[in-house]
């Protein structure tokens, strides 16, 4: 009887042992993984060099499964691949890991993707496939201006600094004339520049509120600025020029302005037209060019000739303008002129002209020597800017003008002198 326990026992214990061995036999395995190197870019979600981590397995008696584990410090591996069907018995397999399989996952800490390979006698392989992450930095663009208005010729400029350290793409320009962001232009650079100076000019489509800038790099990450293109509630109007009183032979064709239409007429079609005139030009027996309040002009109108007609308006149909000269040296008439030059005023309400006291006089005066310049009197390279005031039919309201000093020509005779000017008419 104890002859036969211990023969079992033996029995046992070679059985145990035998099993053992098949274990380690078949955990060894024969695949090998090659691979190359790869580095997932987090702000696109994309891999380089491929478009995919992907490498190849050899296997000296075949392959029966392959899995792929996302490996993260920190964190538990977790499943990304399992292989096809078409991996099955192959003894070499090229392997595919799509992005998206992965793309969701907080890859920050990423150390590569395990790969465990099972062969058809069922041994075991492990190959690893190494992947770091990097943030790119984002492209940025900088001192590009935030409100711009289309000069005389519909043309707008448009500067600024487009920078990427991983090397600029491209630069669009895009405007909303038809409601959505339209492509205007789009500036390609080949040589991927990490910085790029913009100046370009861009010609204003009717009915566009806003510019976009569009920068994008070498990764496809952008940024953009938008521009606004503010609806004026002002018109403008170039090159106005007015003769001042003219003669009996050389009637003036242009002593009267109106804002209404942004136009001069003359002595000989002045009548009837009374209650359309802003501001009137006239010159001085003393050769000083003045722009006069149409109500102030009762000592003056006889020297408006047609022919032998002199003009005698109704005093009653003349509007009581008043004109301030802006003479700089204060904070809000800087602010005015800055504005100006810059072209970047977009309506002419009292709160644009905040600080500034309102007009209150009936007359403005050329005189070239700067010393000399007042509220009243204008020049050419200083104080070329003023502020008109020109009441409404109502006698309640009235409308705002500023206007820009271009040229004074005094001629040998007086009244035939001229002024040329550029003017902002408040709708």
């Amino acid at each position: 009887m104890k002859q036969m326990l211990k023969l079992t026992l033996l029995v046992l214990c070679i059985s145990v042992l035998s099993a053992c061995k098949k274990d380690q036999v078949a955990g060894k395995g024969t695949a090998v993984v090659t691979a190359k190197e790869f580095s997932y870019n987090m702000a696109i979600k994309a891999v380089t060099p491929d478009e995919a981590v992907n490498g190849d397995i050899s296997s000296g008696t075949g392959i029966k499964q392959i899995y792929g584990y996302l490996v993260r410090s920190g964190k538990t591996d977790s499943l990304v691949y399992s292989s096809p069907q078409e991996a099955m018995n192959q003894t070499s397999f090229h392997f595919l890991i799509p992005t998206i399989n992965y793309a969701s996952a907080n890859l920050e800490k990423v150390q590569g993707i395990k790969l465990m390979i099972r062969d058809l006698d069922n041994g075991t392989s492990e190959g690893f496939v190494k992947v770091t992450s990097f943030s790119p930095p984002m492209p940025t663009l900088k001192n590009i201006p935030t409100k711009l208005l289309p000069d005389e010729s519909g043309k707008i400029r448009i500067t600024g600094t487009a920078a990427s350290e991983n090397g600029i793409k491209e630069i669009a320009i895009y405007d909303d004339y038809q409601g959505i962001d339209a492509l205007v232009e789009k500036i390609d650079l080949p040589n991927r520049e990490k910085t790029y100076e913009l100046n370009y000019t861009y010609t204003y489509r009717k009915n566009a509120s806003r510019v976009k800038v569009v920068i994008t790099d070498l990764y496809g990450l952008s940024a953009s600025s938008i521009i606004n293109l503010p609806l004026l509630s002002y018109n403008s109007f170039k090159g106005i020029e007015m003769m001042a009183n003219g003669t009996a032979a050389i009637p003036s064709a242009s002593s009267f302005f109106t804002g209404e239409t942004g136009t001069a007429f003359g002595s000989c079609n002045v009548n009837g037209q009374e209650q359309k005139i802003d501001f009137v030009g006239y010159c001085t027996s003393t050769f000083v060019y003045t722009l006069y309040s149409p109500a102030n002009t009762s000592t003056i109108s006889k020297n408006f000739k047609c022919g032998s007609l002199i003009w005698e308006p109704n005093v009653a149909d003349l509007k009581a303008t008043k004109f301030r000269v802006l003479v700089p040296g204060t904070a809000a008439i800087d602010q005015v002129y800055a504005a100006y030059n810059a072209n970047l005023i977009t309506e002419l309400s009292d709160a644009f002209f905040n600080g500034i006291p309102v007009q209150a006089g009936n007359t403005a005066k050329f005189d070239a020597i700067v010393a000399n310049q007042s509220t009243a009197i204008f020049n050419l390279s200083t104080a070329y800017l003023i502020w008109i005031r020109v009441p409404k039919a109502d006698g309640l309201n009235y409308t705002n003008q500023l206007l820009r000093v271009k040229e004074v020509n005094i001629a040998a005779t007086a009244a035939l002198s001229t002024i040329k000017f550029d003017i902002l008419v408040s709708k």
